[in-house]
């Protein structure tokens, strides 16, 4: 994986491994192109992790590097998670003689303009050849994902829907709700409502800042909490100053203590324009909270509306802000709400389930490729 993100695909395949490196017949590595936060997590679980850094090295050294290490680390099976990822790891697989290349696609690429747009669409021409003539198999994280793989003409490599999960057991509140409010200057009565996501255009943070001008018009006393960085972040400290909501507003960047923060919240928001399945959604789900969230992606798969969340079309600050208000005005909704979320994620978006699923890929895939004598000698 590029690994120069920390963002959702990034989270879940840190949580995927963690999963994979405790399963017996599971021997994992990683192989990354930038020595980040997902490096250091990955390490952290105990998987062994080799670095190949993109900044100092062009593609076609980054592929001879791969091969070079999957001949000296021979493997059954390449998992690739990004199109650049897909491209290189999906050939260098080919050329050491790795049997079996699975990619996981978890959802739609972030709007890019100039010099990285045309590098991406390059890339991603590349990558729909892999799909089709080398990957034996696609994972889309949400159904909506395998229906625009299937419309992009992916249908001759077989796609298996495995959506995302998430570690129930780490995802732990340090501290109560009170502290943490304190420490965000809001008082225990206040409407505290949050969004966490990476700043950029897709996650649509601009609508849930423009929501909450609408808010304050009705709940003069609601604060907004923003987790997390990323490029618009002074696009939008100017935007909320411009809409006046800059003093209702506080801008975290990027936290370790996610779940005390999301712990804290009244309401969780997601305002995106496009979502596989969001793993920020689902740690606020299974911490809770009820959650507001675009009817986008694969969110309608996660959330039934008014059941498990709140759904509102995307790009709507007047339809953002009523459903919050919904939900601040009538408690036992919002607990209710919150309730049935957490109950769903424990049910069906664990990281077992997620990564029982994965291994059982795996073993198929490894089944097709294996000889038929030395399928029977497995068998006996």
């Amino acid at each position: 994986m590029s690994a120069d993100l920390w963002a959702g695909a990034e989270v879940q395949v840190a949580t995927l491994a963690s999963y994979l490196d405790q399963h017996a017949d599971v021997q994992l590595s990683a192989v990354l192109f930038n020595d980040g936060p997902l490096a250091g997590e990955l390490r952290r679980v105990g998987v062994p992790v080799a670095v190949i850094d993109e900044r100092r090295h062009h593609s076609l050294q980054i592929l001879m590097a791969l091969v070079r290490f999957l001949r000296l680390h021979p493997q059954d099976v390449v998992h690739t998670h990004r199109n650049k990822d897909n491209v290189i790891g999906a050939l260098a697989a080919r050329l050491a003689g790795v049997p079996c290349v699975i990619r996981t696609v978890h959802g739609r690429a972030e709007p890019m303009s100039g010099w990285a747009r045309t590098k991406y669409r390059a890339y991603e021409a590349l990558d729909g050849i892999a799909l089709r003539h080398v990957a034996n198999r696609i994972i889309a994280v949400s159904r909506s994902v395998a229906e625009s793989l299937e419309s992009a003409g992916c249908a001759g490599t077989p796609v298996i829907q495995i959506p995302n999960g998430i570690d129930l057991g780490k995802l732990r509140r340090v501290r109560v709700r009170e502290q943490v409010r304190q420490e965000l200057g809001v008082g225990a009565g206040v409407p505290l409502i949050g969004t966490v996501g990476r700043l950029s255009p897709v996650k649509g943070h601009v609508h849930f800042l423009r929501a909450a001008a609408l808010i304050l018009e009705r709940e003069a006393g609601a604060r907004f909490l923003i987790v997390g960085d990323g490029p618009l972040r002074s696009q939008l400290v100017a935007e909320a100053e411009r809409l006046g909501v800059d003093g209702a507003c506080v801008f975290t960047g990027c936290r370790a203590d996610v779940p005390d923060l999301v712990g804290a919240l009244d309401i969780f928001v997601l305002p995106s324009l496009d979502e596989g399945i969001p793993m920020a959604l689902l740690e606020a789900m299974a911490l809770g909270k009820p959650a507001v969230a675009t009817a986008v992606g694969g969110i309608p798969e996660i959330l039934t509306d008014r059941v498990t969340g709140l759904l509102v079309i995307p790009e709507n600050a007047r339809a953002l802000a009523d459903a919050c208000l919904d939900l601040v005005r009538d408690p036992a909704l919002a607990h209710a709400i919150g309730t049935r979320a957490m109950s769903l994620v424990e049910r069906t978006f664990s990281h077992e389930r997620n990564g029982q699923a994965v291994v059982e890929l795996y073993r198929a895939v490894t089944a097709e490729r294996m000889p038929l004598a030395t399928q029977a000698v497995a068998r006996a």
